[in-house]
């Protein structure tokens, strides 16, 4: 009886525990999310306006009507930051916010890709970044869920540069193999790096609980 006892308090406290970490990780992973938003904005007005400086030249690239949805798009993004600070003020933390932004993340960044040069773009490597976030929660199952939504973004933005772009865009089929190969083994090591967090909290509070009632 008092060993069930034991292990009821022990889940509930990990409960506690967990939840405390994944608010403090929604909180840092909200301030990447916007910086990082402000980073790329900021290397998309560079390849709208170009920049001459001495023997650093980027040239202008990106068309006025795609810098206008990427505008739009970043906006709308970074307005998904900006909500997520206030439910923090607030105190407004339910457990399905996380996978609420991190849905927000993958659709927005998808969008891009759409608008952009899909497959062919650098911005692919947002899905790892996402994946990562992810990580900072502490929650098994969202780096589970993100993972799978990274691949799905990216196999849908694939099938859209394959057969509805004119012309169509694509990249060598074993780069695909190797991007979707390297979000799922992303996503499989960083979820053992949750599980590992959890069983090494759970290892020391059973040392400690032991020590205590260990005979002097």
């Amino acid at each position: 009886m008092g060993s069930k006892t034991t292990f009821e308090s022990a889940s509930r406290q990990w409960h506690i525990v967990s939840r405390w970490h994944e608010y403090e990780g929604e909180a840092r992973a909200n301030l990447l999310r916007i910086a990082g938003i402000g980073v790329f904005y900021m290397i998309e007005l560079l390849d709208y306006h170009g920049l001459r400086l001495g023997p650093i030249e980027i040239p202008a690239i990106v068309s006025k009507p795609l810098h206008q949805v990427i505008t739009g798009l970043a906006l709308a993004w970074a307005l998904t930051g900006m909500a997520v600070l206030l439910c923090q003020k607030h105190q407004i933390f339910p457990a399905g916010l996380k996978y609420a932004t991190t849905t927000a993340d993958l659709i927005f960044l998808t969008l891009m890709l759409l608008a952009a040069s899909g497959p062919q773009s650098p911005l692919v490597i947002g899905y790892f970044l996402i994946i990562v976030l992810a990580t900072l929660r502490f929650s098994l199952g969202l780096v589970r869920f993100t993972t799978v939504g990274a691949v799905a973004g990216y196999l849908v933005v694939l099938g859209q540069g394959r057969w509805f772009r004119d012309p169509p865009l694509s990249v060598p089929r074993h780069q695909q193999l190797i991007m979707v190969v390297g979000l799922a083994l992303s996503g499989v090591i960083l979820g053992q790096v949750v599980r590992r967090a959890a069983r090494m909290a759970e290892e020391y509070s059973q040392r400690v609980a032991a020590s205590e009632e260990a005979p002097s």
